[in-house]
Parts: C-alpha cells; structure tokens; sequence
C-alpha cells in the first residue's frame, strides 16, 4: 500500500502535464476537462500540508473555469 501513492501521484502529474500543454496548444475543452480530473488526487495532497503549498489544492477550480471558458468559446464559434 506504500507504493501505491507515489505511483499514482506520479501518473497524475504525467497525465496532468501532457494533458493541459495538449488542451492550450490545441484549444481543447475535452483535455482541459481530462487535466482537470488528473489533478484531483494532486490536489487533495497539496489541500492538507502547511500554507502556502495548500493553496495548490485550488489548482482544479482553475482548471475547471479554463474548461468552461474553452466550451463556450467553441460553441460561440459553432453558431456564428
């Protein structure tokens, strides 16, 4: 059970990363939604140490908004 969290930290961190420079280079909705969940698990570690690292446990909100924010932009565009 030890082993289970760094693995899973670090996958998050991987698919976090490869997915938000994939979402802003291609202006994807879909993989600012998949960075969004990939940072839930790195979030809720960074939400129970001291500040100022605990205010990494914000990071998803802002994910989130990117991910509403790209959605509407794209549907704008569908409808013009």
């Amino acid at each position: 059970m030890g082993i289970l969290l760094p693995i899973v930290m670090a996958i998050s961190v991987v698919l976090l990363f490869f997915s938000l420079f994939f979402a802003i280079s291609k202006r994807s909705w879909r993989a600012l939604l998949v960075s969004f969940i990939a940072s839930l698990p790195i979030s809720i570690y960074f939400a129970s140490v001291n500040p100022p690292f605990s205010f990494l446990g914000l990071t998803p909100i802002l994910l989130l908004a990117l991910t509403i924010v790209f959605r509407r932009q794209i549907q704008k565009e569908i409808t013009q």
